[in-house]
């Protein structure tokens, strides 16, 4: 007898003949034993006929759990590569945002130093003219000052000259 483990197709036919055979046999000589033992042998072949599908119903089932699995995992790493790319873009805007507003600081900063510059330049210049006018204020003062001193220079002269011219 056969291993009833082997589960190729031409074992199975082999068990299931030669257990017809044995029925067949056991009927005709009335042995219910040998009739019994084919009925079994019979069986067996059936059994391991349906074990080998149920194998193979279940490898096809594990192989698509594994397809699904895979499936699911690509799945998985796509919505992960997927944030990444978004976070990484979000980093990249806010970096880009960061460098803008250093940049128009920056320039915030120099165009208050250059309207600074230019108050500060403005003021020097009218200080500096405020000087000149106040030097030509000064230098008109003293010419007048000193036509006064000279007016009244002679006009002590004049009087000295009276005073004598009276005296005499």
């Amino acid at each position: 007898m056969a291993d009833p483990g082997e589960s190729t197709k031409a074992t199975r036919a082999r068990q299931r003949v030669a257990g017809a055979v044995k029925q067949a046999a056991g009927a005709i000589t009335d042995n219910q034993d040998l009739r019994a033992e084919g009925e079994l042998q019979q069986e067996t072949a059936d059994a391991a006929k349906e074990a080998k599908r149920a194998d193979e119903f279940a490898a096809q089932k594990r192989e698509e759990a594994e397809a699904r699995a895979a499936e699911e995992e690509l799945r998985v790493e796509r919505e992960r590569l997927a944030a990444e790319d978004a976070t990484a873009a979000r980093e990249e805007r806010a970096e880009r945002d960061r460098r803008a507003e250093q940049q128009q600081a920056a320039q915030d900063t120099a165009a208050r130093r250059q309207a600074t510059e230019q108050v500060t330049q403005a003021r020097e210049q009218e200080l500096r003219r405020d000087e000149v006018d106040a030097a030509r204020e000064r230098a008109a003062a003293e010419a007048r000052a000193r036509d006064e001193e000279v007016r009244a220079e002679q006009a002590r002269r004049d009087a000295r000259a009276i005073e004598n011219v009276e005296e005499s």
